[in-house]
Parts: structure tokens; sequence; C-alpha cells
């Protein structure tokens, strides 16, 4: 029986160019299925919302072309049963902490997912969906074989589980304003993940005037290295370093936002050079053992971009591995922001740990290490972090998804706090 207040049907308008690619829905059209969740209401972290999750993690690994790709694989892990509990249990605490208050859904969450990191968008749905919420969530249509092979899993474990098909729709379709503002209208919360032209040009759009909004733009990324410590590291210890190196620079292309661009090192003049010698014969040592091949283009334009820098800063190019592009700068001026991806990564010296903090700014995100210890991290963080750096974290985590993102805590996000007196 509806009541006073009771969320009614609307008429959407400008939805024509909406595909939905799952769950698998006969019978029901878009405009229905957001009349249909407006009303809708979850409990955060409840079991059969976990069983989905579950079920897909293994839906995951037991896909050939998915269980053959490494982002894809980490996605699966990341949503294992083990993961999730722990997840659950965090919520639980953050539950009991504030007694005199009660966690709720946020309701209805629009996520309009990147094209260059094409398994950001399960992470993105999986904790808004943990937290009891309806989601819409917009892909390219320009989608990889990865993300068909995902949407395949979620078609199948929606036949099975209902509170997926229910409140869940994986849509795309061109680049429409209109569509956008009418998922928008539907949606209690929007999160943006994109280019900075792209939160530019959806920020704008209208939204619900009820609801709130969270927007991942473009970020630069780098690594820092104590040059004694990697010197002193043994065989086995450097190529583990390596290995995790190696998923921070290439599983994305580097065009992730937490890849690293220049890897500062912290130490004299007569430890760099050796330092970096060392370090990318281990890089490559890596490189050849997973028998990568860059893309021609990808090698092409890292070439041109080291040309570039070099006419223009006191920089050596070095063009020795096939793997990738090693860049000595010797001067600031060739540490600019600009990004170019494909495996082109440049060296500076740093003194003391504490100065990288001075060439943070707004606008970096990840910072990987090697070789320092808590103290001196939690120092360099404090100074660092509020220039706008967002995450310190070991080499080989740069891409290891966190409820924690760009400095905001998504579960705070996908969740509402209602606040409750007794007399």
């Amino acid at each position: 029986m509806s009541g006073p207040g009771s969320a009614r049907p609307r008429p959407w308008t400008g939805l024509d160019s909406v595909t939905v690619l799952a769950p698998d829905s006969p019978g029901r059209d878009f405009p229905a299925f957001l009349d249909a969740t407006l009303a809708a209401g979850g409990v955060p972290f409840a079991p059969e919302r976990r069983e989905v999750i579950h079920a897909l993690s293994a839906a995951f690994l037991a896909d050939p072309l998915l269980r053959r790709d490494a982002a894809s694989v980490a996605a699966a892990y990341w949503m294992r049963r083990a993961r999730v509990e722990r997840l659950a249990s965090d919520f639980e605490r953050r539950v009991q902490a504030e007694p005199a208050v009660v966690r709720v859904p946020v309701g209805r969450v629009f996520h309009l997912a990147p094209a260059n990191v094409d398994t950001l968008f399960i992470y993105s749905w999986a904790l808004a969906f943990l937290c009891g919420n309806a989601n819409v969530v917009r892909l390219s249509q320009e989608r990889t074989p990865v993300v068909e092979a995902m949407l395949d899993a979620i078609r199948v474990v929606a036949r099975e589980h209902a509170v997926l098909r229910a409140g869940d729709r994986f849509v795309t379709y061109e680049h429409d304003a209109a569509a956008t503002e009418a998922i928008s209208a539907w949606c209690s919360h929007r999160v943006i993940w994109g280019g900075s032209e792209t939160v530019a040009a959806l920020r704008p759009l209208a939204l619900n005037p009820h609801a709130s909004e969270r927007v991942f733009g473009n970020k630069f990324s780098y690594s820092v290295f104590a040059a004694a410590r990697y010197l002193a590291a043994g065989a086995d210890e450097r190529a583990r370093v390596a290995s995790g190196f190696f998923n921070d620079l290439f599983w994305f292309d580097q065009m992730a936002c937490s890849s690293p661009h220049v890897l500062f090192w912290v130490g004299s003049e007569a430890e760099m050079e050796p330092a970096i010698v060392a370090f990318e014969a281990d890089l490559q040592a890596e490189v050849d053992r997973r028998g990568f091949v860059p893309q021609a283009a990808s090698a092409v334009q890292r070439r041109a971009f080291a040309f570039e820098l070099a006419a223009d800063s006191d920089v050596r190019v070095g063009l020795g591995h096939p793997g990738f592009v090693g860049i000595r700068v010797r001067e600031a001026g060739g540490l600019n922001r600009e990004s170019c991806g494909g495996g082109l990564l440049r060296h500076y010296r740093l003194d003391r740990l504490e100065n990288l903090a001075g060439f943070a700014e707004e606008g970096d995100q990840t910072v990987t290490h090697f070789g320092f210890g808590a103290d001196e991290l939690r120092g360099f963080a404090l100074l660092a972090g509020s220039r706008g750096v967002d995450r310190v974290v070991p080499v080989g985590e740069a891409l290891a998804f966190d409820v924690v993102w760009d400095g905001y805590d998504l579960l705070d996000d996908f969740t509402r706090r209602v606040r409750v007196r007794s007399a």
C-alpha cells in the first residue's frame, strides 16, 4: 500500500539511447527498472549480497579469458569470501563505534566508469552493492574482451540471485547528456571515474537535488626507492620488487592514475647510477620472464615523448631495454606531470625522503616505495598528504583497490548515517 511520501513512477525521458548489457531482464525495460528501485532499500552487507560477490569471484576465476588476465584475477581475489568477510567485519566495527547512529544505504548509485582501466567498474559497483544500494553502471561503448567476459559472468550469477537481478543494471550509451541527466535524476549518489575532461563534461549535468557526488579525475603517481637499500638487497628480493613494479607499470599500459611515471632515488650521486642500472636490468628480466611485448604504438609514443623531453630539458634517454624506456633526469624541469604511458620511466635523485614532499601537489595520488621504515613513511605522508598525495603503499600495490580511494572513504560515500536519540 502506498503511503505519504511513497516513491511514485516518474516520466523518465532521454533514455532511448540506453542499452542494458546485464543482467538479463526480459519483460522489463530500463525506465521500469528506475521506477521499481526508487523506493528500494537493502541492508548493508546482508548475507545474500555477500553471496553474490562470492559467486562472482568464483565465476571470474572459472572463466578462461579472465583467468589469464592479471587484473581480472586481482579483482576476483579482491571479491573472494575471506576478503568480503573482512570488509563486513570492518563495517560492523564502524557500526559498533557509533551506537547513536544507524547506517543505511545511500540508496541508488550511478557509476560512470572509465574506459582506460577496464576492471575498475567492478570494484566501485561491488562496494556500493555490498552497502545495500541499487546501482546503474554506465560502461563505454568500446568494451574490451575482458569487460565482455565480466558481463557474461554477471549475467550467469544474476540468474541464480534475485537481489542482483532486481537492483542492478550495467548499461551503455553514447555520450548523451539527456540520458546521463535522466539517470542522475534517479540516483542518490553519483560517482564519476574518468579523466579531468570527462569530469568537466559530466559534473555540470543536473543531479537529483538530494544526491551526493564523488568525482575521480586525472591523477599523477610516482615511486621512491632508497638507493643504498636496493643495492644491498639480495637477488630474490630484487626480483620480487621487479615483479611488483611490473604490475604497477604495465597492467593498464601505465595509464592507470596510480601507475608510477617517475622513480625518485634517495641517496648519493655515487649510489644512484649503479642502483638505476641494477633496477633496470631486474625490470627487463621480469619483462622477459613474462614474455611481455609492448604494443608497437606504445613503443613509438614513448620514444617520441622521450625525445621531446630531451629537447626541452637536461636528460639522458636510455634505449637499451626493449620493454621500457628509462630517462635520467638531471634537472627538475624534466619532471613535468605529462603522462606518456607504455613503459616510460623517469629517474631523479633526492638527498632525503622528505625532499619529495616538496614535489607533491594537488592532483598527485599514489607514491609506491621501497627501502624505508614505517616512521619515515608516516613522516613523509604527513608532509606530502597536506599538499595532495592520497596513498603511500609498497611497490606492487599501486593498483590494489581499497575502500579509501583518493583520500575518500567509499563505505562512507555509499551509506548514510541516521542519527537516533532515545528519550
